[in-house]
C-alpha cells in the first residue's frame, strides 16, 4: 500500500448543487487549511492520507462540512456505517443509556450485555451459540488467533501454526498484521513457525488451487491450529473462487483445522447477506464481526461454538470496554435497524444496480481496467498499465481526489482501485448519481488526449 499524504493546497472546484452534492468552495476549502496544519502537528504522519475534508456533520449516506459542501458517502466512514450514519434508533438508544446512570461495566454482569450477545450469537449458523464483545475489529481477531491456537494445542502440543493469505488485511496490531498483509517480515520481525507460510489470495495468478498451494509453501496439517480470512477481502472485494473454498472446508474438516471468517468490512448485510462467508455454503468455527455491527460507536464481537469460546480460562479473555452499555445500546440498535428496514436485502438489490453501472464503466475502458469484483454495496475497479499489468495506484487516487470535488466521498486507497462502500440505507438515485459521477471523471481522466494514463505509462518507460 502506498498512500501519499494529502495535498493541502487548495484547488478551485466547479460549483455542484443538486439534490444531494454541494460544492460551493474551493477543496480543500482555504478557511480549513490552518485547522489542518494543526492538525498535523499534533497527529502522526500516518493519518494525513485521506482526503483532507473536514467532516462537521453526517446523516444516512450525506457528509458535510462547516462551509457549505456535501457529499455522498461512498465510504461508510471506513465500511462502518452499515445502517447509515447517525441513524435516529441508534442516537436515540446511546441518549437513552446515556442518561442512566451505567456508562460502564467492564466483565460484571449486565442485563444490557446479556441482550447485545444473545442477538450477536443468533446471528450466526446453528451451532455457533456463544459470543464475547470487544472495542475494534483488530481484537476480535486477535481473540480469534488465540482461541484457534487453543483448540490446536488441545489436540497436539504441535499444532500452533496460523493459516493466513497474502492480501487478506486483519487490523493494526501484532499479532493481526502477522496474519495479513503481504509476505515478508512485519515491524523487522519473522513471522516464524507460528504464522505459517502465507498462501496467495486465491484466484491470483500464484494461486493453483488449494491442495496445491498446500503443497507449495509446505504446509503441516498436523502442526497448523486454525485459517483465517476475510470472507471477501477488503482490498480487493474479490470473492474467492467456490471451488477453492470447497476444498478449503474439506481439508479443514479432515485435519480438525479451526477456520475463523473475518467479517470486519464484509459483514452485517454488506455484500447482500448477513456474512460474507454465507456465499459459499460453509459454516465456520469462529466469526469475528466489527464496523458494521454498531454502525457507530466502538463494537465488535467473535461468535463460536461453545467448546471452542470456553477454552479460556475466567479472567483470561476480556475487554476493559468490550460489551460497555453505551456500546451494546448502539449494537442493539442497529441490529434492530438492519432487520426492520431489510439492508440485508436492499444491499443485494442495490448492489446488482451498482454491479450493472460499474460494469458499463470498466467495459469502456478495457484493458486499463484489470478487474471489476465485489458482492451488494462492496465493490472495487482495478486500473493496471496495460503493458506491465501494474496497478495504477497514483491514478486511482487522482481519479478519488477528483470525485471528492465534484461531491462524491472516497476514500484514498494507494492500491490502484476505486472502492466502493456506501451506506446500505443510500438510496437508489444518490447512487446512480454518485456512480454516474466516478464515470464521468473516469472517461475524462482515462480518454482525454495527453491524459494521466499517458504520463504514467511514459513515467514508467523511463524509468
Amino acid at each position: 500500500m502506498s498512500i501519499q499524504v494529502s495535498n493541502l493546497e487548495p484547488t478551485t472546484t466547479e460549483p455542484v448543487e443538486t439534490r444531494y452534492r454541494k460544492i460551493r468552495t474551493s477543496i480543500p476549502v482555504p478557511e480549513s487549511v490552518p485547522f489542518l496544519r494543526r492538525l498535523r502537528s499534533v497527529e502522526p504522519r500516518s493519518m494525513q492520507g485521506m482526503p483532507p475534508i473536514v467532516w462537521h456533520r453526517a446523516q444516512g449516506f450525506l457528509i458535510g462540512d462547516a462551509y457549505g459542501n456535501q457529499w455522498i458517502d461512498l465510504t461508510s466512514g471506513i465500511v462502518m456505517a452499515n445502517a447509515g450514519h447517525a441513524h435516529p434508533r441508534i442516537i436515540q438508544a446511546i441518549r437513552e443509556q446515556l442518561e442512566s446512570s451505567l456508562l460502564f461495566s467492564y466483565a460484571f454482569p449486565t442485563q444490557l450485555r446479556l441482550d447485545a450477545l444473545a442477538r450477536i450469537a443468533g446471528l450466526g449458523p446453528a451451532g455457533l451459540d456463544k459470543a464475547i464483545m470487544f472495542s475494534s475489529g483488530t481484537e476480535a481477531i486477535e481473540c480469534c488467533i488465540s482461541l484457534m491456537r487453543k483448540h490446536g494445542l488441545s489436540l497436539s502440543p504441535d499444532k500452533l501454526g496460523i493459516l493466513s493469505f497474502a492480501g487478506c488485511y486483519h487490523g493494526r496490531t501484532l499479532s493481526a498484521r502477522f496474519a495479513g498483509g503481504q509476505r515478508g517480515p512485519v515491524d523487522g520481525l519473522d513471522r516464524g513457525a507460528v504464522f505459517q507460510t502465507l498462501l496467495p489470495l486465491p484466484g491470483s495468478p500464484e494461486s493453483q488451487g488449494f491442495e496445491q498451494d498446500l503443497i507449495e509453501c509446505g504446509i503441516d496439517p498436523a502442526t497448523t491450529a486454525g485459517i483465517i480470512m476475510e470472507s471477501i477481502p477488503g482490498w480487493s472485494t474479490t470473492p474467492y473462487p467456490q471451488v477453492y473454498m470447497d476444498a478449503l472446508a474439506k481439508w479443514a474438516a479432515e485435519h480438525q483445522v479451526l477456520v475463523a471468517m473475518d467479517e470486519v468490512q464484509s459483514g452485517l448485510g454488506r455484500t447482500g447477506r448477513m456474512f460474507a462467508f454465507e456465499h459459499y455454503g460453509l459454516a465456520p468455527g469462529l466469526i469475528a464481526c466489527g464496523k458494521g455491527l454498531s454502525s457507530s460507536v466502538p463494537a465488535s464481537a467473535v461468535i463460536g461454538r461453545p467448546e471452542i469460546m470456553d477454552l479460556a480460562s475466567p479472567g483470561e479473555m476480556s475487554s476493559t470496554f468490550g460489551g460497555n452499555p453505551v456500546c451494546a445500546a448502539a449494537v442493539l440498535a442497529n441490529l434492530d435497524v438492519i432487520r426492520d428496514e431489510g439492508l440485508v436485502d436492499r444491499s443485494a438489490c442495490l448492489g446488482k444496480v451498482l454491479g450493472d453501472v460499474l460494469t458499463q464503466i470498466a467495459n469502456r475502458h478495457r484493458p486499463l481496467v484489470a478487474r471489476l469484483d465485489g458482492r451488494g454495496l462492496f465493490y472495487s475497479l482495478h486500473l493496471q498499465r496495460p503493458d506491465t499489468g501494474e496497478p495504477l495506484v497514483e491514478l486511482c487516487d487522482q481519479i478519488a481526489m477528483d470525485c471528492v470535488r465534484r461531491g462524491v466521498m472516497l476514500f484514498v486507497t494507494g492500491r490502484g482501485m476505486i472502492k466502493f462502500s456506501p451506506p446500505l440505507v443510500i438510496e437508489k438515485d444518490a447512487l446512480l448519481e454518485a456512480v454516474g459521477v466516478i464515470g464521468e471523471v473516469i472517461d475524462q481522466t482515462l480518454d482525454h488526449q495527453g491524459s494521466c494514463v499517458d504520463s504514467a505509462l511514459m513515467k514508467g518507460a523511463a524509468k
